[in-house]
């Protein structure tokens, strides 16, 4: 047959033996319960309880491709099952650090020991040049699609930014970069260029404007502190982004669906702007970009009227002798709160105001204020007309003190990113806590210091803009169509750049007050981001391509990923638990010490606290991460050990959470379905696996935790139980549907898709006939004419009650089996008993590469039906259907009976299986694991 042209090879083999060959097939596959690992045999029950752990941890980290791995191999760590031998050497090193708890890596459900913030070791990092150039060959991102129009923006641009001539590939990014989301769907190129394409390029190109804003504003502008230049910074942005998105729209360059061009809105302009400057960002034309921005908005290099103050800091200018006081209240539902401000001043005015929150009810107040006294605010503007304007701010000095650890701090950090001697007082600066410059006022003036609160939100930004660069350029290097996963850019958290703080070992060359250690987080986290500012205003954008290897390394180690607090609040809204944190403070000023308290209610309206205590002075978001990460390992205890180890109060909020689960699982749409998966939550990961005995564990443990009135299964439980294991077996994710995709050419390809064809036909529909016997029958009756076939029946008497998939197993596994022989014009002998409940059907090929022509088949066969096993030696082909799979004395728990009903069942819709793996072999091409 044509489909085992290049794979059925002719071997010769040894005479038979009158040995009963099912009985050593039989045998052989009995004693494989344990793998070899690294010299150390782990039972396959381990083996499938790691790689499920690692598999959770890598999805935490958003690695779905390692993620898929671990879970595809779990389901081939089955009793008797020969699993491959050469792993991925990342994935033994990890198997090897977890099984033997050397591993970073915790497994979900065991506690993390909370430590207080440790103290960094006392010496910098030597003084080096080393930096890291990213070479244009790793770092070129793919060249956008030809069939999307290329020229679009290249007039436009050439007329706002004169003097730059665009090449080729930047051309076609900036015909990529005109497309609106809604054109791309319309013009069906999602299947060249996906849309999370336009999202990265969004993302960077804001994170390229704020930059260029920032680095114009600090040109001018003399803010007295932090929360200024902030507040002055989001009213220019907000200019800025108007500003382009009417430019352009008055040169109509972007493209958008028909329905969209109807009536489109401001914020469609205005991403498409921040697009095209995420691809000059690309592209290393960041002086483009800003001769762009300064074209399109010429108030970047000046103050203007629009960015003025905000009604409430202008009314606190104008009132500032009086003195202002504001009160607040509210009315209405919890969904349309409406809220009432009244300002009143020192000397009886007062004015009120409302709005949707109490940020623009205030702001509606202040303006009524000023508008019933215009005469005080005109009074006010002559005053500050007189005043005389600040002069320039003069660069801030070194400390004139002899050598010490901030010197010497100032000293490597100004060789590492190779900035000479002219940043030195910037250095400084971003070294000096404000707590050091409160208590030493005359030190900081004579060397025109302030503490680093300015550079560090200078650097914020700094930082966001290079985390977005690399990962835009990360993903786009391996082509244009990333998923969700990799085209996600997230703003690095303080732990993030503390953690860079750490590693630059700024701690010891931080000026800070006596009773401020500068170990605290947030204090490394500032100095950290105001250094990277002091960098970025002496290099600019080279920058980008050219730093230090300490910082490259953290730049690519970015995970992007959602913190503990995002991922129990995507849990929670899957179950419908409303929560909010409460914040217990205390500590003096500089030394505060926050403990958060999260308050869930779940779909009963019962309530339940937990709190998270950390030693040290932890801050306020370093409090809430530990809660929600506490209250997520809790959750998971019972899917790796038992919860008797658990303490009292942590046994009432796993209590608390399960039944939340129980009580408040609605119908989750596809994509929560695989977070639900990818947790573990209610012993999902269980099923998707097969490992139904750790299933029934798991459920006693569960019912053991919440007692014969508690474990009631509710439909919405079957009914995730059923559409997980249709995802897992057939959805887009599926081994079934990334066989069948596959688009190579080589009759290896060839036969990986016929394997799906054929493993789909058994899932779906089992053949006509109504026993084992039949199915025997029938297909010897087809085959016998083309090859010889000898067929040894020794089922005797013994009852075998196979699923219907069993049937279709055994039909296509002949079927498969015979056309090798037929190929390779070779006989066929086929033995059948059964033993403990279970039928084991062995195939003998003769003069056959057996492994060749069925490992693919069988794995798949293996990994997709219920309680089938096909194994591959080789020389035959051994397939078990366990008709009782059940080994434990008495009925399962009510849990169990519903996971295990679920994994007998066929797919919900048998008529749709079909369509869509003939949808993947048409598409010729893998589909991601998550849409």
């Amino acid at each position: 047959m044509n489909r085992w042209v290049g794979i059925v090879s002719l071997r010769d083999t040894a005479p038979l033996t009158p040995v009963h060959r099912i009985a050593l097939a039989i045998d052989a596959a009995r004693n494989r319960t344990s793998y070899k690992l690294a010299g150390q045999t782990v039972p396959y029950a381990r083996m499938r309880s790691a790689l499920r752990t690692l598999g959770q941890e890598h999805a935490r980290h958003h690695e779905w491709e390692r993620y898929a791995y671990c879970v595809d191999l779990a389901g081939d760590f089955f009793d008797g099952g020969h699993p491959p031998t050469g792993l991925p050497s990342w994935l033994t090193e990890e198997l090897r650090n977890l099984l033997s708890g050397r591993s970073g890596t915790r497994p979900i459900g065991e506690r993390r020991a909370q430590t207080a913030p440790r103290r960094t070791g006392h010496q910098l990092p030597a003084p080096t040049r080393q930096v890291r150039t990213t070479s244009p060959a790793a770092a070129r991102a793919s060249r956008p699609v030809r069939t999307v129009p290329a020229t679009t923006g290249q007039g436009a641009l050439g007329s706002a930014v004169r003097g730059w001539d665009a090449d080729s590939e930047a051309t076609a990014w900036l015909g990529l970069a005109a497309e609106h989301r809604s054109h791309l769907f319309e013009s069906h190129y999602t299947d060249q260029v996906t849309p999370h394409v336009l999202g990265l390029l969004d993302r960077l190109g804001a994170t390229a404007l704020d930059v260029i804003l920032l680095d114009a504003y600090v040109g001018w502008a003399i803010p007295g502190r932090a929360g200024e230049q902030a507040s002055g910074h989001a009213r220019r942005r907000a200019a800025a982004d108007l500003a382009l998105g009417a430019w352009m729209s008055e040169k109509g360059l972007v493209r958008m669906s028909t329905g969209e061009a109807q009536q489109p809105a401001k914020s469609v302009f205005e991403g498409v702007a921040r697009q095209i400057l995420g691809v000059l960002s690309l592209c290393g034309e960041h002086e483009t970009a800003r001769r762009l921005v300064a074209s399109v908005w010429p108030e970047l290099d000046r103050p203007s009227a629009e960015t003025g103050a905000d009604p409430a800091t202008l009314a606190q200018a104008v009132f500032r002798k009086e003195g202002l006081a504001y009160d607040y209240d509210e009315e209405g539902p919890d969904h349309r709160k409406v809220f009432r401000a009244a300002v009143r001043t020192g000397s009886g005015r007062t004015a009120e105001g409302t709005g949707q929150s109490k940020k623009a009810a205030r702001a509606a107040a202040a303006r009524a204020l000023l508008d019933a006294y215009p005469q005080v605010v005109a009074a006010a503007g002559a005053e500050r007309k007189k005043a005389p304007a600040n002069p320039p701010a003069a660069l801030p000095l070194p400390y004139p003190q002899p050598r010490n650890r901030h010197r010497d701090a100032v000293d490597g950090l100004a060789a590492m990113f190779e900035l000479g001697h002219r940043a030195d007082g910037l250095l400084a600066q971003a070294l000096t806590h404000a707590s050091w410059v409160h208590e030493n006022r005359a030190l900081a003036t004579a060397a025109r210091q302030r503490d680093n609160q300015l550079l560090a939100h200078h650097g914020s930004h700094v930082v966001n803009h290079l985390a977005a660069y690399v990962r835009a350029r990360q993903a786009l290097g391996h082509g244009l169509t990333p998923d969700e996963n990799e085209a996600r850019i997230l703003t690095p958290a303080d732990d993030d750049t503390a953690r860079l703080g750490s590693i630059l070992q700024l701690a010891e060359g931080l000026l800070t007050s006596h009773g401020e250690s500068g170990q605290g987080r947030t204090a490394v986290s500032d100095a950290a981001q105001a250094v990277v500012a002091v960098a970025w205003r002496v290099h600019g954008s080279r920058l980008l391509g050219r730093r230090p290897v300490v910082l490259s390394d953290w730049l690519s180690g970015l995970g992007h990923q959602h913190d503990p607090v995002t991922v129990f609040a995507s849990m929670a809204t899957t179950y419908g638990i409303d929560h909010e944190y409460t914040y217990d403070v205390s500590g003096p000023g500089h030394l505060t010490n926050f403990t958060a308290t999260i308050v869930m209610r779940d779909a009963r309206g019962q309530l339940h606290r937990w709190t998270e205590r950390l030693p040290g002075t932890p801050g306020k978001q370093e409090a809430k991460k530990a809660t929600a990460e506490a209250v997520v390992d809790i959750l998971a205890t019972p899917n790796r050990r038992a919860v008797d180890d658990l303490s009292a109060e942590e046994r009432d909020l796993l209590v608390f959470l399960l039944c939340a689960q129980l009580d408040g699982l609605g119908r989750p749409t596809e994509r929560q379905r695989a977070r639900v998966l990818s947790r573990g939550d209610l012993g999902t990961d269980l099923l998707a696996t097969g490992d139904t005995e750790a299933l029934r564990t798991w459920a006693g443990r569960i019912s053991s935790l919440l007692g014969p009135d508690g474990t009631a299964v509710p439909d919405t439980l079957r009914e995730l139980y059923r559409k997980v294991l249709d995802d897992t077996r057939t959805g887009p994710g599926s081994l079934l549907r990334r066989m069948a995709a596959d688009p190579g050419l080589d009759a290896a390809c060839v036969v990986r898709r016929n394997a799906a064809d054929s493993v789909r036909r058994a899932l779906s529909s089992g053949p006509q006939a109504a026993s084992v016997r039949d199915i025997v029958q029938n297909w010897w009756r087809d085959q016998a004419p083309a090859i010889g076939v000898t067929v040894r029946d020794d089922m005797r008497q013994e009852v075998f009650l196979p699923l219907p998939v069993h049937l279709g197993a055994l039909d296509e596994t002949l079927t498969w089996c015979g056309e090798a022989a037929e190929a390779a014009d070779a006989r066929i002998d086929i033995e059948l008993t059964v033993q403990d409940g279970t039928l084991h059907v062995w195939l003998g090929i003769d003069r056959v590469d057996v492994p060749a022509a069925c490992d693919d088949f069988a794995r798949l066969l293996s990994r997709t039906l219920p309680y089938t096993d096909c194994l591959v030696a080789d020389d035959h082909v051994l397939l078990r259907l366990h008709g009782d799979p059940e080994t434990e004395p008495g009925p399962p728990c009510p849990l169990a009976a519903a996971g295990l009903d679920a994994y007998v069942s066929g797919p919900m819709d048998r008529r749709q299986l079909a369509g869509q793996v003939a949808d993947g072999c048409a598409e010729g091409q893998d589909e991601q694991l998550y849409s």
